[in-house]
Order: structure tokens, then C-alpha cells, then sequence
């Protein structure tokens, strides 16, 4: 059966027109825009993500935020989603606006985000949340295992290496003790934070909520999409996103946006050891699934440039380390 049939079984919609998207780094989903015979486009997604919190969560906001979300639309039988090969098959409204990174973001637009992390952090905790939605374990070992291989692999880099896997190496040798350093740590902090008894309650967080995955509507509105890495954690699991630089060395938060999201956001004093955990974990896990990429002979070289460039920036002066570690 096509995407189209599936969506007409179980959802009820029938489209006439449906084209793949690429998905990013999401290499467990595939995702498609459809169109049906009004015009109205929908996105189709079918992932292999274990957790429901990726639709559960903009659900719940979607009802005290209208219009911050994109709209989940039900199966026939009043579901959020359906279970299709073995993989999760879901539909939402595709939004229409421009991607907050080929901005840049208005003055309003930044607040408007704040305010919309802000709701999002205000929902209630109760049991079916937490029945849908991962929590914080304060557990590195999946990052650290990912640079290790990553690690590995790199300085692996011999004879006979293309030049994206030269250039690749000698970026990783200078930067090396700075991502080992960023490694030690992390698992230093879990630790610390494992036993701490004072940590701040756990929210709803997005976890990945970059500006990739940031959309303007209009002039004092944006929409947040991709929950699927939605966790129960601290506000800084998803502040780092914006504090202190944010995540992405190709466009950091200037302190200027960062002050029009806190406009937004409201006051805050973010814990430093959450703060210095989560851009470790992060660090680890960006360039070892950047690396990975790049290294590969087997995949287009423009896919594995790109890549190759992400890393250089992770290591460069914006960089997630620079941030992680207390002399950076």
C-alpha cells in the first residue's frame, strides 16, 4: 500500500498528491507532505521512535496554546496515531510560514518563542504524561558510547583515506582533548546530578527546540514542531537552546536575542551544573553522529561536506565545548 492508501485507511483523508521531505538528522522517520483535494497540505510521518511523547505533548499544548503547535489530526477511531508495519503513522497540519533559520527572527518572534517554551514548561505533570513521556535519568552512557565509536573511527583515518575523511581527522586531532575533556565531563556531572536532591522539579520539554525546528507565522508568532525527543527534565533541558549561545555555531543567540526571548520566557536563573550536562551530552552526541556521516564513502559527497562542516563548527570558537567546559 502507498503513504496516500494509509492515510485514507486510517485516517480518513484523501490525498492527491504526496511528496517525501527530507528529515535532517531524523534517520528513524521518514516524512512526507500530502495534499488533498481542497489544497489543504498535510505532513505524514512514520517513525520508528518508541516514544508517543512527539504527538502526546503538542497535544496538550495545543490546548492552552493554540496556534504554537501544528495541529494533530486523529485516526477515524479518535487516535493520535496508528501502528503500521511496525511503525508509528501519524498526521498533522503542515505549517506554513518561514523556517526561523532563514530568518532572522524579528524582535516579537523571539518573544513569541519564549512564551511558547514558557507554556510548554507550565503543563501539568500528571500520570498520562508520565505514562507517555520519557523522564530524565541523568544517563550519558548512549553519548558517550556514540563519541567513543565515533573516536575510534576518526582516529582510525589512515592510508588511503578520501579527502573528506583527511580533512575530517586533522579537525578532530586538534580538537580532540577538548571533546575528551567534554566526555570526562559529562559523566562526572551524571553522577553528580544523580544523587543531588535539590534539582528543579521536571517539566515538559521539547529537547530539541534549535530554530531548524522553529517556524515564523506571522509578524509576533511562531510554531514549534518535531517533539519526537519530547522528555520529562528540567527548563534547562531546553533553555540551553538559547542561553549562552545556543547550539548552533552557524548561527548563535546574540545576547541582544537572547534578552527579547527571556522578554517572553520570564526571569530566570538556570542551574549551572543542568546547564554545563546538557550542552556535554549534546556535544557528544552532534559530533559523533556528524563524524559518522562524514566518514562514510558509501553516502553523496555534498551530504558528507556538509556534515564535515557541521563538525568544524561544533569544534570552532561557537561551539557547543567552548560553552561545556568552565574555562571555554
Amino acid at each position: 500500500m502507498s503513504v496516500a492508501d494509509r492515510v485514507a485507511e486510517h485516517f480518513g483523508i484523501e490525498l492527491t498528491d504526496v511528496r517525501a521531505v527530507e528529515t535532517g538528522a531524523d534517520r528513524a522517520a521518514d516524512l512526507f507532505r500530502g495534499t488533498d483535494g481542497a489544497g489543504t497540505d498535510f505532513a505524514v510521518k512514520w517513525s520508528a521512535n518508541d516514544s508517543a511523547a512527539g504527538l502526546v505533548i503538542p497535544g496538550r499544548l495545543a490546548g492552552v496554546a493554540p496556534g504554537t503547535v501544528a495541529d494533530v489530526v486523529r485516526t477515524r477511531d479518535g487516535r493520535l496515531w496508528t501502528d503500521v508495519a511496525g511503525r508509528r503513522l501519524s498526521v498533522t497540519r503542515w505549517v506554513t510560514g518561514t523556517p526561523a533559520l532563514q530568518g532572522p527572527l524579528r524582535r516579537e518572534q523571539w518573544t513569541a518563542y519564549g512564551r511558547l517554551l514558557a507554556r510548554l514548561h507550565r503543563l501539568p505533570v500528571d500520570d498520562g504524561l508520565r505514562a507517555a513521556v520519557p523522564a530524565e535519568t541523568y544517563d550519558p552512557s548512549r553519548w558517550v558510547r556514540a563519541f567513543d565509536a565515533a573516536d575510534h573511527a576518526v582516529t582510525g583515518v589512515g592510508r588511503g583515506a578520501d579527502e573528506i575523511q583527511e580533512r575530517l581527522a586533522e579537525g578532530w586531532a586538534a580538537g580532540r582533548g577538548k571533546l575528551v575533556e567534554v566526555r570526562d565531563r559529562a559523566v562526572r556531572l551524571a553522577a553528580v546530578l544523580r544523587r543531588r536532591p535539590d534539582l528543579p522539579a521536571p517539566v515538559p520539554c521539547h529537547a530539541d527546540p534549535h530554530l531548524g525546528n522553529l517556524i515564523a507565522t506571522g509578524d509576533q508568532s511562531v510554531v514549534l514542531i518535531d517533539f519526537d525527543d519530547a522528555v520529562l527534565a528540567p527548563p534547562e533541558r531546553d533553555l540551553m537552546f538559547v542561553l549562552g549561545g545556543g547550539v548552533l555555531p552557524f548561527a548563535p543567540t546574540t545576547a541582544a536575542q537572547q534578552g527579547w526571548f527571556l522578554d517572553g520566557y520570564g526571569a530566570v536563573e538556570p542551574d549551572a551544573d543542568l546547564l554545563a550536562y546538557y550542552r556535554c551530552t549534546r556535544a557528544l552526541e552532534d559530533v559523533a553522529d556528524l563524524a559518522m556521516v562524514a566518514l562514510d564513502p558509501t553516502l553523496d559527497p555534498p551530504e558528507r561536506a556538509e556534515n564535515l562542516g557541521y563538525v568544524e563548527g561544533v569544534l570552532g570558537p561557537y561551539g557547543l565545548p567552548a560553552q561545556a567546559l568552565p574555562d571555554g
